[in-house]
């Protein structure tokens, strides 16, 4: 498997908050359910492999995923919210979001779970990093 061909452009943008649309090549955020929370961690982030078999075909598109940040931190779940049409990019995507940490989201001073969502852009122009 090859490293993924799109900017991870999500890691700042999970930083600064919360936006609705993804440009081409790019990973951001979807809506935030907890709005105080959801923000990664960006060191412990790697970029999704791409599929090779994938990127060959020229397989790309964007993927929506859903996930519940533990108040640790952790993914404790996670779904795909709208698909990219293709399953291998889609787990891709949900494989490489389980690895990352996330700051969770405060209410009240108290660290508690909550769902997000983030959209990543595959594209199989892309350069290769």
């Amino acid at each position: 498997m090859k490293k993924a061909g799109y900017l991870l452009a999500f890691l700042g943008l999970l930083a600064a908050g919360p936006a609705s649309a993804a440009g081409s090549g790019q990973a951001v955020p979807a809506e935030n359910d907890a709005k105080l929370g959801g923000r990664v961690r960006p060191e412990t982030c790697r970029r999704p492999e791409y599929p090779e078999e994938e990127r060959r075909q020229n397989h790309e598109g964007p993927v929506t995923l859903r996930f519940l940040v533990s108040k640790d931190g952790v993914v404790k779940r996670s779904s795909v919210e709208t698909s990219s049409g293709y399953p291998a990019l889609d787990e891709a995507a949900r494989v490489a979001i389980a690895k990352c940490r996330f700051h969770p989201a405060i209410v009240d001073g108290v660290p508690r779970e909550a769902w997000t969502a983030i959209q990543f852009v595959w594209d199989a122009r892309a350069p290769e990093r």
